[in-house]
């Protein structure tokens, strides 16, 4: 496994667990949490760490009832990692791979959850 991919997982995995947290403890919202995270990933990251850290803070933004643990939105950011390493150059430059992404990795982390429930 070559070091981006290793970065991009890592950066998947902060960017959801932020935006969760500043969405659900702090109380700012998922849009507000959404959008610092993703001012914050593009002006520190490089543009492909920036996209895949904008891209995961879309599972931070799910509600409590979905994602109702800092853990579970860690385990929901690698998830999304792991697609979007997987899904590079599918469906490149056409609209709505971040938020399908997304949403496919929150559904297979409530999967994963429900297992251990």
């Amino acid at each position: 496994m070559d070091k981006n991919k290793i970065y991009t997982m890592i950066c998947t995995c902060i960017g959801a667990t932020i935006t969760w947290y500043i969405n659900h403890k702090m109380g700012y919202g998922p849009i507000v949490a959404n959008g610092l995270v993703g001012v914050l990933a593009a002006i520190l990251l490089p543009a492909p760490l920036a996209a895949a850290t904008y891209i995961a803070s879309f599972v931070g933004m799910s509600g409590f009832a979905v994602l109702s643990s800092p853990m579970a939105a860690a385990i929901g950011g690698i998830i999304n990692g792991i697609v979007l390493i997987f899904s590079g150059e599918v469906y490149a430059g056409i609209g709505g791979k971040g938020g399908t992404t997304a949403a496919m990795s929150v559904q297979v982390t409530r999967a994963i959850m429900n297992l251990f429930v």
